[in-house]
């Protein structure tokens, strides 16, 4: 998933949550709860990830070569 998907998913999620408290669906500790869910899932997930866009080296081995 990418950063803008995660970002875009996590804020409607955010407001999903925030109009449930609003509108006394959700209690205070169901809606905290909520929200630490909705970190958990969408903003940690893309900070432990690794890139599969970035450098890699790879040692390469210096061996003499030979005259022919």
């Amino acid at each position: 998933m990418t950063t803008w998907t995660r970002t875009v998913l996590w804020m409607v999620w955010l407001a999903a949550v925030g109009w449930l408290w609003f509108g006394g669906s959700l209690g205070t500790g169901a809606a905290l709860a909520a929200a630490l869910l909705s970190l958990l899932m969408f903003a940690l997930p893309g900070a432990v990830r690794r890139r599969r866009s970035g450098l890699q080296y790879v040692e390469m081995g210096k061996e003499p070569v030979g005259l022919l």
